[in-house]
């Protein structure tokens, strides 16, 4: 490069320099810094949603302040310019400014793994380069209605609107918004599948609108000026000096102001923003108790007893935490029930998460049958606001260093105290000690002083809820609900309430801990639970989650896609090995049944794998020797599925395939409704009960037959399913002319029995009976978490007949 070419790009760069003026640089630099932070921190080092989000945030004050100085710059120079001038010169620099975190982003790629950079690609368009048009336009409307005061009128439309969105965040019940100016937050961090919604498109298009119509308005009031740009007065508007095109231009203004409000009005419908209203339009059946209305889709077909039952159970667990907390919520709860967690993802932002607004005293489900697993967790977040602060309701508080407030957000205790009310009625054979010693048994725990504050969303959700579960309820235990209400009122204020610091109350508990009593199959279970990292630390986490999603929907009606989908996430991340197992599940849909085997013989041999991965690639397995006729193979399989089983339902199904496979009759009845009539094991309900029914009249002799048609009738039609269980549960010997069973339960079955025959007996209002089989089972019971979830149930028998 000679010496005339440099010369002519310097001058070249300086009269864009002069051009653009010192702000634009000055936001240049800013961007250019903030993408370049962003390349190195995690989740935002890719170019995806998050980066787009926070670059978009940035993008929004720099394009308005850009639009604005469109118009300061022209009127310095005095240069007459139209509006369609402006804004094309406008909006042209401020997607220009995107540029460089673009490539930024894209040249990160060399080091860290991008899995999908063309949907990241989409999040950029339609959030920062959007954001950019519609900010900047913005800018020059406000440079030109306000002269004097035009830059602070442009800097606050962006902080008035995210504002404005925030407070809708906090009245209305979504946890989702959209932003002219901010762009888009989908909602909770746990919900890790991302990909840009086609309602964003949409979003971004009626902004679009929105400004044309802000834009036809001011050109219908434009002044012109041979000096300087147009002046925005309704002084420039006259109906007298309109001629036959100036009517056409009022006529289209007319139109577009028109289909600009109607998309306005029309904003919950489509999703923009919803409001309490637009549900109720949505969830149209109402139920009231005494402390709860419940709202509910009467088109899912609920039969008025469920929705009875369901407010039973919901004024059961109102009892409870008010016993637990010693206080209650200051009104009614509002309870919206969703048929599906597909509806509620669409509706209010979270799909597979359930979530609570204490300040609202709303709590937001789906219908997971009864009783609900989740409804006491999520309850027991209202009832803490009845003592967080005032504003949420949660453990938040300000602390003062000197002059200056500091707020202290205690998310640890947030989750915590929920999962302190929910102790009594764990999930899976373990209770939350026993998983919290698990979890420092291994190596996984982070300190509590991370937990207990913001950090707590920066570790991974099964271990950051579990430890600071165990926490507080060691907390409530030793020390009682009066002073964990304290502690939550003061957002973590140990040594004031308790007197001593967070560190040595950890280290009591961490000894606590050290006492509890674990099996191997109990380690086993939490080794895999607690295994995977937070969103944070994930490879492609939103991109990753979104491809197995996909993919297990797609396996039986597009297995090829499916096939794609799973390759892609294999190669972007080869040592998870449950997506190889979806991979080999797709391997075999497609035709490819010895590849699938081979991969799952390896994964089902690996003694580095956890035992739940290693039975769960025995159990798929199991399932392609079956359909393949190679029962001697099945069979070898489905006793690797018994080595490494963790839990006892792994048990009784590996057991239950293991007696499929051991005559012709067993394997045409219980073996085709255990596997199914495909490889991802789909088979009509009606048939499935009729195969097990066959079974069990074929094998008359065999508790098995009997049990498993109670298990199906069991949450169908409760009183049929009893006479069934009664005849599998009993141990007995049987009436003088009755038919011996001669072969009873084993007692992981037998266990079972008795849940499903309490559960069915409450069901059908036989509580005496509800009654006897839950303390045959506690007496029988070998696990802590059992005798909880026991004593649970009978406080909620003893509960129902209080109240009859």
């Amino acid at each position: 490069m000679n010496a005339k070419v440099l010369s002519e790009i310097v001058a070249h760069v300086r009269t864009f320099g002069s051009r653009v003026g010192r702000r634009y640089w000055i936001w240049a630099i800013l961007g250019a810094g903030l993408a370049l932070a962003l390349d190195f921190v995690p989740l935002f080092d890719l170019l995806g949603y998050d980066f787009s989000f926070a670059v978009g945030l940035l993008t929004a004050v720099a394009s308005v302040d850009i639009g604005h100085g469109v118009v300061a710059a022209a009127r310095r120079t005095r240069r007459p310019t139209h509006l369609p001038g402006l804004l094309v010169t406008a909006t042209s620099r401020a997607t220009a400014l995107l540029a460089i975190p673009l490539l930024l982003s894209l040249a990160n790629m060399m080091r860290v793994r991008n899995c999908n950079w063309l949907a990241g690609v989409q999040f950029f368009l339609l959030l920062p380069f959007a954001t950019a048009l519609f900010a900047s336009g913005a800018g020059v409307l406000a440079g030109l209605a306000f002269p004097r005061r035009g830059r602070l009128v442009a800097f606050l439309l962006p902080v008035l609107s995210i504002v404005w969105t925030l407070w809708r965040l906090y009245i209305d019940p979504p946890v989702f918004a959209y932003d002219p100016f901010g762009g888009y937050f989908p909602g909770p961090i746990y919900d890790e599948a991302l990909r840009p919604p086609a309602t964003l498109l949409w979003f971004r298009m009626a902004n679009l609108l929105w400004l044309a119509a802000a834009v036809a308005l001011a050109l219908a009031v434009e002044t012109p000026n041979d000096e300087a740009p147009p002046r925005l007065s309704a002084r420039g508007f006259s109906w007298h000096r309109q001629g036959r095109r100036g009517w056409l231009k009022i006529a289209s203004t007319v139109g577009i102001v028109i289909a600009a409000l109607g998309v306005w009005m029309s904003r919950g419908s489509l999703g923009f923003h919803v409001r309490e209203a637009d549900l109720i339009r949505v969830l149209d059946g109402q139920r009231q108790s005494a402390h709860v209305d419940l709202r509910y889709a009467t088109s899912a077909g609920l039969k008025a007893s469920d929705v009875a039952q369901t407010m039973e159970d919901i004024e059961f667990r109102y009892d409870q935490l008010r016993d637990t907390f010693h206080a209650e919520p200051n009104g009614r709860i509002t309870i919206f029930q969703f048929p599906s967690a597909e509806e509620k993802k669409i509706w209010v932002g979270a799909g597979g998460t359930l979530y609570a607004k204490p300040w609202m005293r709303q709590i937001f489900l789906q219908g997971d049958g009864y009783p609900s697993r989740r409804l006491r967790h999520e309850m027991a977040h209202v009832f803490a606001g009845a003592f967080g602060d005032r504003l949420f309701g949660v453990a938040f508080a300000w602390k003062w260093k000197g002059p200056i407030p500091i707020p202290r957000l205690a998310s640890g205790l947030i989750e915590g105290i929920a999962e302190t009310a929910d102790f009594t009625d764990p999930d899976g054979g373990s209770t939350t000690h026993q998983e919290a010693a698990a979890i420092l048994a291994d190596n996984r725990a982070s300190p509590l002083s991370q937990l207990m504050g913001a950090g707590f969303s920066a570790v991974s959700g099964p271990r950051a809820y579990t430890l600071a579960g165990s926490f507080v309820r060691y907390l409530f235990e030793t020390r009682g609900a009066d002073r964990l209400r304290e502690i939550y009122r003061s957002a973590g204020d140990f040594e004031a309430v308790y007197g001593t610091d967070l560190g040595a109350l950890e280290t009591e508990w961490r000894k606590f801990l050290g006492k509890q009593s674990l099996s191997a199959e109990q380690r086993a279970r939490a080794r895999e639970h607690f295994r995977r990292p937070a969103i944070f630390k994930k490879v492609c986490a939103r991109e990753q989650a979104a491809r197995v999603s996909e993919a297990r929907g797609l396996m039986t009606i597009a297995p090829a896609r499916a096939l794609r989908l799973l390759e892609q996430s294999c190669n972007d991340d080869p040592d998870e090995p449950t997506i190889r197992i979806d991979w080999a599940q797709a391997m075999s849909a497609n035709g490819q049944t010895q590849t699938a085997l081979s991969t799952l013989s390896e994964l089902a041999r690996n003694a580095n794998l956890t035992s739940p991965v290693r039975a769960r690639a025995a159990t798929v397995a199991a399932g392609l020797h079956f359909h393949a006729g190679d029962f001697d193979n099945a069979r070898i399989a489905v006793r690797d599925v018994l080595a490494a089983a963790s839990d006892e339902g792994e048990r009784r199904m590996a057991t239950s395939k293991l007696r499929a496979l051991e005559d012709e009759p067993a394997r045409r009845t219980l073996g085709r409704a255990l596997w199914g009539d495909d490889l991802n094991g789909n088979l009509d309900p009606v048939l499935t009960f009729f195969l097990l029914t066959e079974f069990s009249r074929l094998h008359p002799s065999e508790a098995l037959g009997p049990y498993l048609v109670g298990r199906q009738l069991a949450f169908r039609d409760p009183k049929l399913a009893l006479s069934s269980l009664r005849v599998a549960c009993d141990t007995t010997p049987s009436a003088p002319g009755t038919a011996t069973l001669q072969t009873p339960l084993a007692p992981d079955f037998r266990r079972e029995c008795l849940r499903l025959s309490m559960w069915a007996a409450l069901k059908a209002g036989d509580l005496a009976r509800a009654r006897a089989a839950a303390q045959t089972l506690r007496a029988e019971s070998t696990e802590d978490a059992e005798r909880l979830r026991v004593g649970d149930f009978l406080e909620r028998v003893t509960w129902i007949q209080a109240k009859q």
